[in-house]
């Protein structure tokens, strides 16, 4: 038998998703902001075989744009396991493609593993 919940409770799942949300929003905007206003701090992060297809501006306003739109889908809470999917992807690419930078990327990691929370939490069977 399932408790009855106290309509005076607060809603923990949805709470716990507004925090998963906005820690993962946050860094994405950061990242989109800090590229464009630093590109030169950035563009090293950028995979050697995609800087010799594209140019390294390109690369990082695409970067930078999907970044904002990830970020504004995340806290919009629309459809948010397929935003957390879709972070999940782009930390994972990220930390994939800079493994020698360990020392920066490990919190990439702490945020791949929020993403992934966040997607279990709106997984519907």
């Amino acid at each position: 038998m399932k408790p009855k919940k106290n309509p005076g409770s607060p809603d923990y799942p949805h709470l716990v998703s507004f925090v998963l949300r906005v820690a993962l929003a946050v860094p994405f905007l950061y990242a989109a902001i800090a590229a464009t206003l630093q590109p030169e701090a950035w563009v090293g992060f950028m995979p050697y075989f995609l800087r010799n297809i594209f140019s390294e501006s390109l690369l990082l306003g695409v970067h930078s744009l999907m970044n904002v739109v990830l970020a504004l889908w995340l806290l919009s809470g629309w459809k948010t396991m397929y935003a957390a999917i879709l972070s999940a992807l782009g930390l994972l690419a990220i930390i994939v493609v800079n493994l020698g930078a360990l020392d920066i990327i490990f919190r990439d990691i702490g945020l791949l593993l929020a993403a992934i929370s966040l997607a279990l939490l709106h997984f519907k069977k």
